[in-house]
């Protein structure tokens, strides 16, 4: 069986459209998904990638292009500008739940941050997500003291593979890994995995 390692950070608004057809792309193909957390600002800088808000007319771009792709997608979205919330103590979770559990907790997150269910400027962001979805209390303490450690060994995983920003797919088959950057390139990397 092919698979496919997903890095992710909850502050990417694309990484949230690629989530969307998530379920139906593993529906179509017999590949295991793994579910990576990864410090996007980190992976950044690390890469030498400049974060698309920091160039104007990027930013710009970028605002209609989301619209564009969420009215594509059929999905809610509301932009939050960049830098409103540190998604750091919710990638702590993510990183600790394994298997089904993280990626239930990851969908309910991104989904919450990003159709604007919840106002992310709250101080308690986390906690009124945990309340809405329903999500299990006990996920909201099994973060632990390494996660942060794990993050960073993720990020520079994630690097090693040659991602620059998330969402960043690594196919595993036949042949040598290949990396598929964006929503945009879930279609190839749909093909490569036929």
């Amino acid at each position: 069986m092919k698979t496919i390692d997903f890095y992710f950070d909850f502050i990417s608004p694309y990484t949230y459209l690629a989530v969307t057809k998530m379920d139906k792309f593993v529906a179509e193909h017999d590949v295991q998904v793994n579910w990576i957390p990864v410090n996007l600002p980190k992976l950044i800088k690390l890469s030498g990638n400049t974060p698309p808000a920091t160039i104007k007319n990027k930013a710009l771009y970028s605002l209609r292009d989301l619209k564009r792709w969420a009215e594509y997608l059929d999905v809610p979205f509301k932009m939050i500008r960049p830098g409103t919330f540190d998604s750091r103590p919710a990638m702590y979770i993510a990183w600790a739940l394994q298997g089904n559990d993280r990626v239930c907790f990851c969908k309910a997150i991104f989904e919450a941050i990003w159709s604007g269910d919840v106002d992310i400027r709250s101080e308690h962001w986390l906690d009124d997500i945990f309340a809405q979805k329903q999500l299990p209390q006990a996920w909201r303490h099994i973060a632990h003291e390494q996660a942060k450690q794990e993050l960073d060994e993720t990020t520079q995983q994630a690097l090693k593979a040659g991602a620059f920003g998330v969402p960043t797919f690594v196919l595993h088959g036949d042949v040598r890994p290949q990396l598929f950057f964006g929503v945009d390139r879930m279609d190839f990397l749909s093909r490569a995995c036929q």
